[in-house]
């Protein structure tokens, strides 16, 4: 082992975990909980859309979206500042961590409460007043939950947050399809919300430390928190802007069913991008912050474990571009027939995305949360301008196009940067949209031929009503 190696043990522990295959192990801690969720989340959405009207999926659509929002809006980083403080273990910081938490959870309370008339007013739904009070609590309870979470993920005990997200996962998705086969309204997806959070809250002590937290208020340990956060703040504004630009103007824009359908498309996109993220912040963020200055000689073993991930999401998600109008119509009855025309032009925004994802976990893991900021501002500038112009002077289909450029705008400004760190190449990002585009066509072009999956004609002509 090099003097150098010997001067970083984080470093060569890192080293010899890929050598043993120890990183491969804890991603399966990682991936494997989350396709479990995925698969029960999925279905649960099915057996819902047959209980439910699409209209009523757009209310949610709105209601998530401004829950959402308020949340990052207020985001000043407390579990990444745990997760990658030297102190994050001492008692004191922990203390402290949690009363910020929980000051933040009332704040977001009380701005909900007194903004439920005003919102209800503007987009003209007298039950959306209703709808936002009941949904309320739910940052109250998010306030409550034990920093011991973030000791979960700084400790990489993988299989303690498995238990946790699985456990919430199956909990919220059988209590709300209980609620929907007995109250087949709104309302069982909102209640649904509020008590699956409450639960999550009271798992949150069992799963990471059982010790309760106390009221305290470190000065040093509160500098650290907002010095860090104060980019993690200006970072998750932007995140926001850019992520739910779409959501928020789509359903402005378009007849709520519409939206209610966009809404079914857009939960399948999404789970490549949430698989990306979720070992980004699992594995990725926490190794690289353990590692600090001494990440230089692990660069070139991290680029190779990077591309070949990502080369087999590439594949996986040409195949499942390939088979997505499929599996829509198999899935969900006539109403939501629009969501497999729009489901594989997701998913080609959803591989950019995927890439933004890894890009982001390994630039704060470097203690470089400002790119990831600027990159979300240029993803919201271009769907700012380029969503209204599009439905303006073309169509709904433009717009689905504006949604791919806009993360191809993202990418393009994380990229070099991350090659800068020597963490990844332009080149190998390029070589990989190649390869996910080939897939996406070939898997498409075989399988339409076999007769599996509609052809690329029927699933154009699935898009007719988007297209002017």
């Amino acid at each position: 082992m090099s003097q150098s190696l010997r001067r970083h043990p984080a470093l060569a522990g890192l080293l010899s975990h890929f050598g043993q295959g120890r990183l491969g192990s804890q991603a399966s801690w990682v991936m494997v909980p989350f396709a479990g969720q995925q698969v029960v989340r999925l279905g649960t959405n099915v057996i819902l859309a047959g209980l439910l009207a699409p209209e009523m999926f757009g209310i949610m659509l709105l209601i998530n979206t401004l829950r959402t929002g308020v949340e990052l809006l207020s985001d000043i980083g407390i579990g990444q500042s745990v997760v990658r403080s030297p102190n994050g273990e001492d008692q004191r910081f922990l203390d402290t961590a949690w009363t910020l938490q929980l000051l933040r959870g009332a704040l977001l309370w009380a701005i909900t409460v007194a903004a439920a008339a005003p919102l209800g007013t503007i987009y003209g739904q007298p039950e959306l007043v209703l709808i936002i009070l009941a949904v309320s609590p739910v940052f109250l309870f998010t306030g409550l939950q034990s920093p011991g979470l973030f000791l979960v993920q700084r400790q990489m005990r993988l299989r303690a947050r498995a238990a946790y997200d699985v456990g919430t996962t199956v909990f919220q998705c059988a209590f709300t399809i209980a609620l929907a086969a007995v109250m087949p309204s709104v309302w069982a997806l909102v209640w649904g919300l509020v008590v699956s959070t409450f639960f999550s809250m009271v798992m949150s002590y069992l799963v990471g430390t059982r010790r309760l937290p106390k009221f305290a208020w470190d000065r040093p340990a509160l500098g650290e928190i907002l010095n860090f956060g104060k980019w993690i703040f200006l970072s998750t504004v932007l995140y926001f802007a850019a992520t739910s630009t779409d959501r928020i103007y789509f359903v402005a824009a378009l007849p709520l069913a519409l939206a209610g359908v966009y809404a079914i498309a857009r939960t399948f996109a999404e789970l490549f991008d949430q698989l990306a993220q979720r070992a980004g912040a699992m594995l990725i963020f926490p190794k690289l912050a353990m590692m600090g200055d001494g990440r230089g000689e692990a660069a070139a073993r991290l680029r190779a474990k990077r591309r070949m991930l990502l080369a087999l999401v590439a594949v996986a998600l040409g195949g499942a571009a390939a088979v997505a109008d499929r599996l829509i119509m198999l899935l969900y009855d006539d109403r939501y027939v629009l969501a497999a025309f729009m489901l594989p032009i997701l998913f080609a925004g959803v591989w950019f995305r995927v890439l933004g994802a890894f890009a982001d976990s390994m630039l704060m893991g470097c203690g470089r949360p400002t790119p990831g900021a600027v990159a979300n501002g240029m993803k919201f500038a271009v769907l700012a301008l380029g969503l209204p112009l599009a439905m303006a002077y073309a169509d709904i289909f433009a717009a689905l196009l504006v949604l791919i450029l806009a993360e191809i705008a993202r990418w393009i400004v994380l990229a070099p940067i991350l090659q800068g760190e020597r963490l990844a190449r332009v080149t190998d990002d390029l070589a990989l949209t190649l390869l996910a585009a080939v897939a996406a066509i070939g898997f498409k072009l075989a399988l339409g031929a076999a007769g599996l999956v509609p052809t690329l004609d029927q699933w154009w002509a699935l898009g007719a009503p988007l297209r002017g």
